[in-house]
């Protein structure tokens, strides 16, 4: 009866450390990360789609790499830097987040990826 109590004890208080103003700040932290790289990353590839030239796979490969280098240093102080859904899960199987934090990461990113591929169509394409 005793470990029942603490479990919910322990579940309760992760939850609620997964709710304080570090917390949001943590969370906003991955939203903007996540945001830049997505814009930068789909928006070079949606831009260079239309030439044929074997370049353009060069110039997407050198975004993805400066963009993520950039959005990890913006966002490793005071998030980690995860920008990545797949490292987030991999830091919560590591045991250094918790499951709750980690749910709210990864609304974050799905979030900030949801609206940059909306931002990028209405912008490029020109329809919703």
């Amino acid at each position: 009866m005793c470990d029942m109590s603490m479990a919910r004890t322990s579940l309760a208080t992760r939850f609620e450390q997964s709710i304080t103003l570090n917390a949001l700040r943590s969370y906003i932290a991955e939203f903007i990360s996540t945001f830049f790289y997505v814009f930068a990353v789909v928006g070079s590839t949606m831009s260079s789609h239309a030439s044929s030239d074997p370049s353009s796979l060069v110039v997407i490969a050198i975004t993805n790499a400066f963009t993520l280098a950039s959005a990890v240093f913006i966002a490793a102080n005071i998030s980690g830097g995860h920008v990545n859904l797949a490292v987030t899960f991999g830091m919560a199987v590591g045991g250094h987040i918790s499951v709750p934090t980690v749910l709210f990461y990864w609304l974050s990113q799905m979030l900030a990826s949801i609206i940059v591929c909306v931002v990028l169509k209405v912008t490029i394409i020109g329809q919703v």
